[in-house]
C-alpha cells in the first residue's frame, strides 16, 4: 500500500471538533445525524466553553484578591514595628499556635513605654530569652504584614477553590444532562426499531405492495 494512503490527511485530527461545532450550530447536513446527536454536540461545546470561562474567572478572582491583599498590606505596613521582647517565663505549648510554636509572657519597650503580654515564640524557649516580635502603633503585640509570596499563594488558593467549585458544578450538570440525552436517544432508537424491524425482517409487507410478497 502506498505511504500516502496509510498516512491520515492533515485535517483529520481537527474534524471531530469541526463536526461538533457544525452540529451545535445546526449546520450539519448529514441525514444520519439525529436530534440527540445535535443536542450532545451542543452540550459538549457548551461544556468546553464553560471550562474556559471557569479558568478565566478563577484567574480574574485570584488577581482581584491579590490586588486587594497587597493594598491592605501597604496600608498596614506603616503601623507595624519590630521590637525585641524578653520572655518572663518559659514557653508553654498551646493548641492554638502553629507547629513548633508556643506562647510565653514577655515584656518589651516601644517609644519609651514598657509593655507586657503574651507573644508567640519557638517551642522550648526558656525564660529570659530575647525574641523579635511585631507590635502596632499602640505597642500591643500584632501579626506582621505577610510577605508578597504568601499573599500570592493565598490568592492562588482562593482562585483554585473557585475553579474547583465551578468544575464540580459543571461536571455534575454535564453528567446529568448527558444521561437525559442518552435516555432519550435510547427511547428514540427503540421506537424507530419497532417501526422498521417488521419490514427489515420480512414479518410484514412493505408499504405500497398491496399485501403481495
Amino acid at each position: 500500500m502506498p505511504a500516502a494512503a496509510m498516512s491520515p490527511r492533515p485535517s483529520e485530527a481537527g474534524r471531530p471538533v469541526l463536526r461538533h461545532l457544525r452540529r451545535a450550530a445546526g449546520l450539519d447536513r448529514n441525514p444520519l445525524c439525529r436530534t440527540a446527536d445535535r443536542a450532545r454536540s451542543r452540550l459538549l461545546v457548551g461544556a468546553v466553553l464553560l471550562a474556559v470561562l471557569s479558568v478565566a474567572a478563577a484567574l480574574v478572582t485570584a488577581q482581584v484578591l491579590l490586588h486587594d491583599m497587597r493594598a491592605d498590606a501597604r496600608r498596614t505596613a506603616p503601623h507595624r514595628h519590630q521590637v525585641t521582647a524578653t520572655t518572663l517565663a518559659a514557653a508553654v505549648d498551646t493548641r492554638d499556635r502553629p507547629l513548633d510554636a508556643a506562647a510565653a509572657r514577655a515584656t518589651w519597650t516601644l517609644a519609651g513605654a514598657t509593655r507586657t503580654g503574651t507573644v508567640t515564640v519557638p517551642s522550648g524557649t526558656p525564660q529570659g530569652t530575647q525574641v523579635p516580635i511585631w507590635v502596632d502603633d499602640a505597642g500591643a503585640a500584632a501579626e506582621p504584614v505577610p510577605p508578597d509570596s504568601q499573599l500570592a499563594v493565598s490568592a492562588a488558593s482562593y482562585g483554585l477553590m473557585a475553579l474547583a467549585a465551578a468544575g464540580t458544578v459543571s461536571t455534575a450538570v454535564f453528567v446529568l444532562r448527558r444521561g437525559v440525552l442518552d435516555h432519550r436517544a435510547a427511547d428514540a432508537w427503540e421506537d424507530d426499531w419497532t417501526a422498521v424491524e417488521p419490514l427489515w425482517s420480512g414479518r410484514t409487507d412493505r408499504p405500497g405492495t398491496g399485501g403481495e410478497r
